[in-house]
């Protein structure tokens, strides 16, 4: 009898090291395509990660950008053939990673847009796009662009 009960005693919590209750691993996320802009050989990805009801992460992942480069983003309103003003400023791209990361939970206060709250399933059904700058010095220049939500292919 002690030792089946020793061995309860040892077996009981092997039973639980392995137990889990966040079967939930799967990601849920979408990603659109940047293509280089009038020949900039500038390339690359947003992808948008749901991260709860209310967060929404980007991530942006560029190829070919200059070492040392520093690239404004925005995701603006409309898609790219129609142009449109800045609903999102997203963080600018670092030139010797090529990438960003920026968490988003509103649209800028820009205009029409008074900072409404915005969701991941608002993103991916939004109308708009993505332009990269050249740098803060030159917004006017843009090196990558890309329509998201419902705008994309």
């Amino acid at each position: 009898m002690k030792k089946l009960m020793l061995t309860m005693l040892i077996a009981l919590p092997l039973l639980f090291v392995n137990c889990s209750d966040d079967d939930d691993t799967t990601e849920t996320s979408t990603t659109y395509t940047l293509g280089e802009f009038e020949d900039s050989g500038i390339s690359g990805t947003a992808k948008f990660v749901k991260i709860d009801s209310v967060t929404t992460r980007i991530e942006v992942q560029l190829e070919n950008t200059p070492e040392g480069g520093d690239h404004p983003m925005h995701i603006h309103l409309n898609d790219a053939a129609t142009g449109g003003g800045i609903a999102i400023t997203l963080e600018n791209i670092n030139g010797n990673t090529g990438s960003s990361t920026t968490t988003v939970t509103k649209l800028d206060n820009n205009g029409d847009i008074i900072g409404e709250d915005i969701n991941y399933e608002g993103l991916i059904d939004f109308d708009g796009y993505i332009n990269v700058h050249l740098s803060p010095e030159d917004l006017a220049t843009i090196v990558a662009q890309g329509n998201i939500g419902k705008n994309a292919p």
